[in-house]
């Protein structure tokens, strides 16, 4: 499968990690009595990590892809997204 195959996956993987990521930053700031993020910096910190959001996506694709199961990224779930993303990326401590 060519990488232009891959772009409807990476596509979807960017849109729920950036929903991800949103929904740490506000309502788990929030569950954690901490103050939530505006959207600017929202934005600022997707800017900022955009190299290991798209490294994150790539990896999810190349495992799905070597394990046969890149068909499963036309739904995926959160929790999968989720053990690529928070190895990697820290929207506790911020």
């Amino acid at each position: 499968m060519s990488n232009m195959d891959h772009a409807e996956y990476f596509e979807k993987l960017e849109s729920i990690i950036k929903i991800m990521i949103t929904n740490d930053l506000t309502t788990g700031r929030i569950e954690n009595d901490l103050q939530p993020f505006s959207y600017d910096e929202i934005q600022l910190f997707l800017s900022k990590n955009s190299d290991i959001i798209q490294n994150v996506i790539k990896q999810i694709i190349h495992d799905y892809s070597i394990d046969n199961e890149i068909e499963l990224l036309k739904n995926p779930l959160f929790d999968w997204i989720g053990e690529y993303l928070y190895d990697s990326i820290n929207t506790i401590d911020v």
